[in-house]
């Protein structure tokens, strides 16, 4: 029988990975259509949980950089955080994010590069 745990009202089954591949078959793909310089093998490698999470979310533009902020971010003032090469290849997965995947609106007024009248 499964060993259970208990997370505040909920009795959640633990998670079963492949021993083969622990990312499953749409994270795998997720991955791989990544480019390269952003792909993060490491923190597959590491906290497939978490490229796992990314590749469903990834659609989704305000709850993956919520997603994004919760894991580079510590909100609780208790954390080790992570290995400083997966916190590299979460930056750099969050800036190819924020610039070519989902671009942040950016406001009109923060476009203009020079005052036209000058």
């Amino acid at each position: 029988m499964p060993d259970f745990r208990e997370t505040n009202d909920l009795v959640v089954a633990p998670r079963r990975r492949s021993a083969g591949n622990p990312l499953g078959a749409a994270a795998t793909a997720w991955l791989a259509q990544l480019p390269q310089p952003v792909q993060p093998r490491e923190t597959a490698a590491r906290f497939p949980h978490i490229v796992s999470k990314l590749a469903t979310l990834w659609q989704s533009p305000e709850v993956c950089r919520a997603y994004f902020n919760e894991l580079l971010l510590d909100e609780r003032g208790d954390r080790k955080g992570f290995p400083n090469r997966v916190a590299r290849e979460l930056v750099a997965l969050l800036y190819h994010y924020d610039t070519i995947v989902h671009p942040a609106p950016v406001a009109p007024w923060v476009r203009v590069d020079a005052h036209p009248f000058s």
